[in-house]
């Protein structure tokens, strides 16, 4: 009888025991809230050549950031607290370190650098690189920007570059490159080519799921149509294409001075936004140090525009300056960008929904240089100073 009354005891004790278990575990994964962190981290020791990230949140919801160094590409993967998991170099030359990664379907990584592109697995080894690309007279692709679209197919888009066999009027050419899985190039389309110095800098998948690149296109000046200060002679360059890169149908924007289109994102009911940079310099190229602003393009469906908006103090350079841009949780927009004060960043958040926020802060890195929504509805950030910050919706951190 005493036996079967420990045994009872015991058995009381146990299912205690158990349930407070059962408890503490429930709660620790409650407080367990991605939502509540943010960090700012400082990678710089880990990058020695270009010092600028791109960074993209992975599907675990940490983060990947993909950079450079000893003059190669190099990927380094965080857990969400922005702790290294793991970091690796490749045999791809990137002697600047500042293009895009993204998470592919299979959990991998893909890597668009101006030499070519790098797909990796989940744990970042090499599955195959594909440097350069068929019918180019340049060395390199110079790709800015690559997606994965839903049709399963990768697209990555660039330039200046050169078809083999081209005459005069088609040097310097914006590129758009169709890579299946296996790393086949299936297609690759040149658009632009009149003074030399076209590309796209931004790729999505369109609305009815076709293809809009937005990029710069030169026209020269009125003195001299392609002199060698056509870098500050372009307009904001849009193309939509099918799905083999060919052209439905293209429009620029600008007057006959610089501006240029640097990122995509598409609207809310419609249409697209378009972040840029213009320079009104009256051919006084110089005088840019002092005049870049950030342009703000909506268009529609068919790439006209609707409305542009222009803000003062934009850090000018000459190879294009870094704005990137995002949709919000509430319908809004932000971008990141470097302001005219050196060695600061730049927050810029609107829409109708959203709490205006405009902020230029020092000890952020040395201006931003990409920008994605997370999955919480705050915001992963890459800056020019290989400083990563990770932000709630209100942008702070």
């Amino acid at each position: 009888m005493i036996n079967a009354l420990i045994r009872k005891v015991f058995t009381v004790i146990f299912i205690i025991i158990s349930f407070s278990c059962d408890e503490e575990k429930s709660t620790t994964a409650e407080e367990t809230n991605y939502s509540d962190i943010t960090f700012i981290k400082d990678f710089s020791s880990y990058t020695n050549c270009g010092f600028k990230l791109d960074v993209k949140q992975t599907n675990d919801l940490g983060y990947i950031l993909a950079g450079c160094k000893n003059d190669s590409a190099m990927l380094i993967k965080i857990d969400p607290f922005g702790e290294i998991i793991w970091e690796k170099t490749y045999d791809l030359l990137d002697y600047w370190g500042d293009k895009t990664v993204i998470q592919t379907s299979d959990s991998g990584y893909l890597f668009a650098t101006w030499t070519g592109l790098l797909k990796t697995n989940s744990n970042g080894d090499k599955e195959w690189i594909k440097k350069g690309i068929e019918g180019n007279q340049n060395k390199y692709p110079y790709y800015e920007d690559v997606i994965e679209h839903s049709n399963g197919f990768y697209y990555a888009v660039g330039g200046p570059v050169t078809p083999s066999g081209s005459g005069s009027s088609n040097v310097g050419q914006a590129v758009i490159v169709k890579v299946n899985s296996s790393g086949s190039v299936l297609k690759t389309k040149f658009h632009g080519g009149q003074c030399e110095d076209d590309l796209f800098r931004s790729v999505i998948e369109s609305n009815d799921n076709k293809l809009i690149m937005v990029g710069e296109k030169g026209h020269g000046n009125q003195s001299f149509p392609c002199s060698f200060d056509f870098r500050y002679y372009k307009d904001i360059y849009i193309v939509k294409t099918n799905l083999n890169g060919a052209a439905l149908w293209q429009k620029t924007h600008g007057n006959e001075y610089l501006e240029k289109g640097t990122d995509i994102v598409a609207k809310e009911g419609g249409g697209y936004i378009i972040a840029g940079e213009k320079c009104d310099h009256g051919y006084n190229i110089s005088s840019c140090d002092n005049r870049a602003k950030i342009i703000l393009l909506e268009i529609d469906e068919d790439g006209n525009s609707n409305q542009e908006t222009v803000l003062n103090n934009l850090y000018f350079f000459e190879a294009g300056s870094p704005i990137s841009i995002s949709n919000t949780s509430n319908g809004g927009y932000v971008f990141v960008s470097k302001p005219k004060n050196n060695g600061y960043t730049w927050f810029y958040k609107w829409g109708q929904n959203e709490n205006s926020i405009d902020l230029k802060l020092e000890n952020a890195g040395y201006g931003g240089e990409s920008i994605e929504m997370s999955n919480d509805g705050g915001f992963i950030i890459g800056t020019s100073g290989s400083t990563i910050i990770k932000t709630d919706q209100e942008l702070n951190f």
